[in-house]
């Protein structure tokens, strides 16, 4: 397969006669990057091989090299210098500047493995950096469309007479080089959402370049993950609701600058640079305190003022709500369980799809089972005459979030009889009143059986590992009122898990294969509870029923074994296309 991957390389070898290889920076959906050492001045650089794919057409060549070319006129002291274009055993590559830093995404990790949160000083410092160094490729027609923590190296260093100060600089990697490639590739990256957050919602239309508002999205969405340790995910809950010592005006600045729609967004990078020193500085200085600043961090590249303004914050700043360290907790743990995940190739996707046209598959791999740390067992609501008073949303019984291994399965995309329209075009109502073993017999029948209590629940929480299928906030708009409303299948179309399967956090409870643990013949039933919904309609959420047991509220959905994918079908293909 040519295009698989491009050449590897170890340590020592010569690539053209000019830069000996010394290590492996990292592999992405563009190529291969290593750190070589050029040969006459000793000089250390960054060599990216490309993935042949992108410029075997002669077309694609010419952009690139053109692109390549503008490109290397752009300076600015957050961008990383491009080199000279080569090729080595009809491989391209490129050369560019190399910084010793860590990436963006590697200090992230960082702190979540430390359990440590970055203060708001420490987020704008370095959003308002790569910001600065966007609008700088904006002032000159060009648009990154790519700005993610691992395209983003930063470097620290500690300042003052004590040493405690702490300097963050940043620079962007592949500077100009979306022009290079066709849009497409954005498109399909952006299809796994999981490994391109921060790739703005319209990069997903085939043929949509966009403009300087991409940017805007991706710095957004960094300035969420650096505040509250995710990136945002459907439904997202704001930073304030995540972290109680945030000013409100973050919450304004991350919805303008994560719209879905361009146009809501700011124009440009530098009106939300401006945005964030007027938000900050106006309230702040408001609060006329007298705090001291004298050991403020001085990194943010603010006017004094701002600086000042920032300082008297963090000095009277409310202590941390402990639920932000178990909110860190479990970004931790979905952190590490996306890393055991496999990507599926669009090749391997496409011949599941093909095997059960009617059933997704859900690849084998972790998930995070049970409660998260973050979910409160009670939350205080008003009814419908304004009292208020508690309401269990969470059961303590139920297991805390772990790591927990499934093999690859099918499951049906809808509750039995697994269809949107009836053979006369008519909607389906789900099947109901069906005891467990008449739910397992009409599995059996089409060649499938009840899904696991595990595997009902993986194809819930979908790859983002959430509370509930589209995000960790409770929104009765998207799935309904569960058990408690009639419906058919496929409503609402809001209601889908980021594996595609509908109505998991609505619609009735389901039977499933597991039995309960108890004595006696009971089963595990999953999803839905009678008068209370945002307690239900969870994931995680969990009762049993005796096996004979059967009532209006309770259907079921199959699932299936998935045997081995034999590779050289999904070979033969991709080599075929080639």
């Amino acid at each position: 397969m040519e295009d698989a991957t491009p050449l590897q390389f170890n340590p020592g070898d010569v690539i053209s006669r000019r830069y000996e290889i010394e290590s492996k920076l990292g592999e992405g959906s563009l190529g291969v990057t290593y750190v070589a050492r050029h040969i006459s001045s000793g000089k250390l650089l960054a060599l990216k091989f490309l993935t042949p794919r992108l410029v075997n057409d002669p077309r694609d060549r010419q952009r690139f090299e053109q692109a390549f070319s503008k490109a290397r006129t752009i300076r600015h002291e957050g961008l990383v210098r491009l080199g000279e274009i080569g090729e080595h055993d009809r491989i391209v590559y490129f050369t560019q500047e190399y910084i010793e830093g860590q990436s963006l995404r590697e200090l992230i990790d960082d702190y979540l493995s430390e359990m440590k949160v970055f203060s708001l000083q420490e987020a704008c410092q370095l959003v308002l950096k790569v910001l600065e160094a966007a609008q700088s490729l904006h002032d000159v027609d060009t648009v990154h469309r790519n700005l993610k923590p691992e395209n983003i190296i930063v470097t620290t260093r500690a300042a003052g007479p004590s040493q405690q100060r702490v300097v963050r600089a940043i620079k962007i990697t592949d500077v100009g080089l979306s022009q290079v490639f066709n849009s497409t590739i954005f498109a399909e990256g952006y299809r796994n959402r999981s490994a391109s957050l921060c790739v703005a919602p319209e990069l997903s239309g085939f043929g949509n370049d966009g403009d300087a508002r991409c940017d805007v999205y991706s710095a957004g969405v960094l300035l969420y993950e650096l505040l509250v340790g995710q990136a945002p995910r459907g439904t997202y809950l704001s930073p304030t609701q995540l972290r109680s010592d945030l000013p409100d005006h973050v919450d304004d600045i991350v919805e303008v600058a994560i719209a879905a729609e361009p146009e809501d967004r700011y124009p440009t990078a530098q009106d939300m640079i401006n945005d964030i020193q007027r938000s900050f500085s106006g309230e702040l200085i408001d609060n006329k305190t007298t705090t001291s600043i004298k050991n403020i961090l001085m990194g943010v590249g603010l006017a004094l003022v701002v600086v000042a303004a920032l300082g008297i914050y963090f000095g009277v700043r409310e202590a941390p709500d402990p639920t932000v360290d178990n909110q860190m907790i479990d970004a931790h743990i979905r952190a590490s369980v996306q890393e055991e995940t496999p990507v599926l190739s669009e090749e391997e996707v496409e011949a599941r799809h093909t095997e059960h046209p009617d059933m997704l598959f859900i690849p084998a791999g972790p998930f995070v089972k049970g409660r998260l740390n973050q979910e409160p067992l009670r939350v205080t609501r008003e009814d419908a005459n304004g009292v208020s008073g508690a309401i269990q949303v969470s059961s303590q019984s139920e297991s805390m979030a772990m790591a927990v291994g499934v093999d690859g399965y099918f499951i049906d995309r809808f509750e039995f009889p697994n269809l949107m329209k009836g053979p006369n075009g008519e909607p389906v109502r789900p099947v109901g009143k069906v005891p467990w073993q008449q739910a397992a017999d009409a599995c059996g029948k089409v060649g499938k059986r009840l899904c696991s209590s595990e595997e009902w629940e993986k194809a819930c929480k979908g790859p983002g590992n959430f509370i509930y299928t589209y995000g960790d906030g409770y929104d009765a708009e998207l799935c309904g009122e569960g058990v408690n409303a009639a419906y058919t299948l496929g409503e609402p179309e809001t209601c889908i898990s980021g594996y595609g399967v509908w109505g998991l956090s609505g619609g009735k409870r389901e039977w499933t294969g597991s039995t309960s643990g108890t004595k006696g013949a009971r089963r595990v039933v999953k999803g839905g509870m009678r008068g209370n919904n945002q307690l239900g309609s969870r994931c995680a959420f969990a009762m049993d029923e005796a096996e004979t047991f059967a009532d209006s509220t309770l259907s079921f959905r199959c699932c299936m074994d998935a045997s081995e994918l034999a590779p050289s079908a999904v070979d033969e293909e991709a080599s075929t296309e080639a």
